[in-house]
């Protein structure tokens, strides 16, 4: 087959990606990246440091056979563009792939300055699947990091050297292993699973910090009270230190805080609420000792209640709220999981909201720090999902799912700690359609968990089926769907949301007094665009049986744009029978294109939006007025 043409990418001007148009999908952003400017910019909004060093651009990479690997590579293979991973295209590896019985390298020079009283911090966005971090010849740390989607810190103090200093990543990532978060990562392209990647794919970034330092902090608003509490989790203290730190909520108030312990911060009486169409922010900066950072946060309230109806729905800010929004893969056709730019996010987001979408569910995926901070900002409503790490959705029992459970409860609890201080995330979604799902018992004891370890949030019963109480499942002998019972009032139901999945759909979930009614994935109507079809540019790929682009239920209705819209709208219609009636919220399939699938309201490569916005807000907006009885 003939292989992609990027071999050259790193190091090129500006734009110029463009000239392998022909043989590569690229966004308009990704055609723009080059070493010098690709993700340049703080990568952690909601903790922000003025003393940091961004480690994105090339490095050397390698792989090895792991049968015949004796030792670190003394010879590379060339240069990789962090933060993208091997298989990206912008990492300009011309689209390699790796194998479970191959180990990916990294290394690259750094100077560095020791100082006495000050930490030299190391920080990943993320690494796919297991990372291992030296710097020397010393292993940086006493375990090995395992998990490709959340960020990870290594202290770099104990090793380093003034001056030059050589830092190198080990990577192994088996993909398919049953035990490691891989979302939609697969060996063969087929369907809604896409290829694979390994490797760093987020930024890569150093800051010196005092060894008494803000770690991270918690933040609770209260509307209702009107007031907000924040609690700083302080590195570096002794046995009997009594030092307190300030905080200062921009030109409204300041307090002192105790490292661990909750401090309650009083608003003044017209503060601003947050929701997506106003999504007001206040900014704060904290300080302890030496130490400083700033943040934000938004006071809001998301919650489930009885509206005057007698119906369960959602409330955001004491008020009835209809969620309308998309299924959002997060994938790229140059970055694959890596966002080319943070224009790039903002388009989608924005796009969105001209759609007249309130909400994203962001699927099997964690996005960068800086994507979270763009749905603060401009207002979206946000359902976070937990990446799954296998795709038995019809045996969830099975005990290679079991074994993996432990690494799957740390990152959840990870995941929850990372982005809890997210305004815009409303939703927890542990579970997608039975993928790495346990059994009854477990998945109850997970979404217990959720829900007490963050009762500031919903959270979602498992997405789609595998419901044990009072959702629907499939039976293991016969796979087809049944609806089970909700437990004893007595008995805890540890979800807040019956959810189901219907393609096209829509349908509902009967209305009940235990759990909101909520479409978590409908519609996914396939419509070509030529030019804009990824499997055209897919040479070099490895492609599974399934290579025609798809849509559910086919696009004999909805080839034509004509076609498309008038299909769309006679969802949403329905849709707006099932608001009535008490469905809480929807989630369509999905914002853009990706590799095989064609079912976005974009194309993969966001270059052609296949509906007029105006024309589908004007349907959404009927749907939430029609919810609120209007």
């Amino acid at each position: 087959m003939k292989k992609i043409l990027i071999a050259a990418a790193c190091g090129l001007a500006a734009g110029a990606f463009a000239q392998t148009s022909s043989t590569l999908m690229l966004t308009p952003w990704g055609e723009k990246v080059t070493p010098e400017n690709a993700w340049r910019d703080y990568p952690r909004p909601q903790m922000v440091r003025s003393n940091w060093t961004n480690l994105n651009g090339q490095w050397d990479y390698a792989i090895t056979d792991i049968g015949k690997t004796d030792a670190r590579p003394e010879k590379w293979d060339g240069k990789i563009l962090v933060p993208f991973a091997l298989e990206a295209p912008l990492s300009g590896c011309n689209g390699k792939l790796l194998e479970p019985h191959q180990y990916l390298w990294y290394t690259r020079k750094i100077n560095l300055d020791p100082k006495p009283g000050e930490k030299i911090l190391l920080h990943f966005g993320a690494v796919d699947f297991r990372a291992i971090v030296y710097l020397g010849h010393d292993e940086v740390g006493c375990t090995p990091h395992e998990g490709g989607q959340l960020p990870f810190t290594v202290d770099l103090t104990p090793y380093a050297k003034k001056g030059e200093n050589t830092l190198t990543v080990l990577v192994w990532d088996p993909t398919e292993a049953h035990i490691n978060s891989r979302g939609k990562q697969s060996f063969k392209t087929y369907a809604c699973f896409y290829t694979r990647m390994s490797g760093i794919w987020q930024t890569v970034w150093m800051e010196t910090v005092p060894e008494k330092h803000i770690a991270d902090y918690d933040v609770v608003p209260d509307i209702d009270k009107g007031e907000v509490t924040l609690t700083f989790k302080v590195c570096g203290l002794k046995y009997g230190d009594s030092e307190l730190g300030n905080v200062y909520i921009d030109g409204i108030a300041s307090a002192q805080f105790k490292p661990g312990e909750p401090c309650t911060i009083k608003m003044p009486t017209d503060f601003k609420l947050w929701s997506p169409e106003s999504p007001a922010l206040y900014d704060f900066t904290a300080k302890f000792g030496k130490d400083e950072i700033k943040g934000y946060f938004g006071m809001r309230k998301f919650e489930k209640r009885i509206d005057s109806k007698g119906v369960l729905r959602f409330f955001l800010n004491n008020k009835p709220y209809y969620v309308m929004g998309t299924l959002d893969q997060g994938w790229w056709p140059d970055g694959l999981l890596t966002p080319p730019s943070e224009e790039a996010m903002a388009f989608d987001i924005q796009t969105l909201k001209n759609c007249g979408f309130n909400a994203m569910r962001k699927h099997i995926k964690v996005e960068p720090l800086r994507y979270y901070a763009l749905c603060d900002k401009m207002g979206l409503l946000l359902l976070q999902d937990m990446p799954s790490t296998t795709h038995s959705a019809h045996d969830p029992f099975h005990w290679e799912v079991t074994k993996g459970y432990d690494l799957y409860r740390r990152e959840l609890k990870g995941l929850v700690d990372l982005l809890r201080k997210v305004p815009s995330i409303v939703i927890w979604v542990p579970y997608n359609e039975g993928w790495s799902q346990h059994d009854p018992v477990l998945t109850h004891t997970t979404l217990d968990f959720v829900k007490k370890y963050d009762p500031t949030r919903l959270v979602d019963g498992p997405s789609g089926w595998c419901d044990f109480e009072g959702g629907s499942t499939f039976q293991r002998d016969k796979k087809g769907r049944t609806t089970t019972q909700h437990l004893p009032a007595d008995q805890c139901e540890a979800a807040d949301i019956v959810d189901y999945h219907a393609y096209r759909g829509p349908a509902m979930p009967a209305v009940n007094a235990r759990r909101v009614s909520f479409l978590g994935e409908f519609g996914g109507l396939g419509h070509p665009v030529n030019g804009h079809i990824w499997r055209e540019f897919a040479q070099g790929k490895v492609l599974g049986e399934k290579t025609g682009s798809w849509g559910y239920g086919g696009i004999e209705d909805t080839k034509t744009r004509e076609g498309l819209e008038k299909t769309y709208l006679g969802l949403i219609e329905k849709l707006g029978d099932f608001a009535e009636q008490g469905l809480a919220g929807s989630i369509y399939t999905q914002t853009t294109d990706v590799e095989i699938e064609i079912n976005g309201l974009l194309t993969y490569d966001r270059k052609v939006l296949k509906y007029n916005p105006a024309v589908l807000k004007a349907a959404h907006d009927r749907v939430r007025a029609r919810a609120n009885g209007k």
